[in-house]
């Protein structure tokens, strides 16, 4: 006998790709559990193991950075101030460094992160945590669904109250933009253009840009309440905004942008967040 839910809840995190550098992800997830019926006919109390699951996901993967340990070049240490220095040295001579809390990785023993290989090391993780008529739990991850365009982006809310704060944590995203109440095609697709693989970075947490061998890295960091964060990452993979870069700054700058480069439109953007969230914005600029 087994019990499923679809799209128990999803979780939005960065992992890193040896070949593209740091993406931001969504993913749904449902959940099976196999096992035999209770006195209650029941296989489990299933709101109580709901809980437990998305608890789990909330406190070691939801807004993480994923790092792929079993990669020769993935390097891991613990800092003096008890941080977590990872650095990943690239093939075209990029690297990735980030300095973080321990609680914002999430360290896979992967070459590379799927959401298959993700799916089945949750199941041995959360296995224990739950009842013992429970015989096995199957987890699955998939992408959203997408009918248009969409980006990937990793970005850090340093005022955030909740892990929002961490540094590299990101989604993946659809855009929708009217221009003069129409839905336009060729504004979504070049905004998910603009914003492909990105890196999303605000000018006051910049520190400075670096060039090591005619390769440049923009250098953050910041101080929230979870600790201190910083990141180096590939200089052409950043997009920088005076502002944060909540999701109701995101869509206000890229409906600015898209008004000035369309004077006499009205630009409307609804800017998501990941999966089902986000914000809209309506500029024009006259002529």
């Amino acid at each position: 006998m087994k019990l499923f839910v679809k799209n128990l809840t999803h979780v939005d995190l960065s992992y890193f790709c040896p070949e593209q550098g740091v993406l931001g992800e969504s993913w749904h997830t449902d959940v099976i559990l196999d096992g035999g019926l209770n006195d209650e006919s029941m296989i489990c109390d299933f709101s109580i193991v709901k809980k437990q699951i998305k608890k789990w996901l909330d406190d070691n993967i939801d807004h993480t950075l994923a790092l792929p340990m079993s990669h020769a070049k993935s390097t891991l240490r613990a800092m003096e101030d008890g941080r977590l220095h990872y650095l990943f040295e690239q093939e075209d001579g990029y690297t990735f460094e980030c300095e973080a809390p321990e609680q914002a990785y999430c360290s896979l023993p992967f070459e590379r992160i799927t959401p298959d290989q993700v799916a089945q090391w949750v199941e041995t993780q959360i296995v224990d945590l739950l009842p013992a008529d429970i015989e096995s739990v199957k987890v699955r991850f998939y992408k959203e669904n997408i009918d248009g365009s969409e980006y990937q982006y990793t970005h850090g809310l340093k005022k955030h109250g909740g892990n929002c704060q961490r540094i590299a944590h990101g989604h993946r995203s659809t855009i929708e933009i009217y221009r003069n109440g129409d839905r336009d095609s060729s504004l979504e697709q070049d905004w998910a253009k603009r914003w492909e693989d990105i890196y999303l970075g605000t000018n006051e947490d910049l520190l400075g840009i670096i060039e090591n061998n005619g390769k440049r890295h923009h250098h953050f960091a910041y101080v929230s309440m979870q600790g201190k964060f910083e990141l180096k990452t590939r200089s052409d993979r950043v997009y920088m905004l005076d502002c944060d870069t909540t999701v109701e700054s995101l869509s206000e700058h890229v409906a600015e942008v898209l008004a000035h480069e369309n004077p006499g439109d009205q630009i409307e953007v609804h800017a998501f967040e990941g999966i089902g969230k986000g914000a809209i914005s309506v500029k024009s600029i006259n002529r």
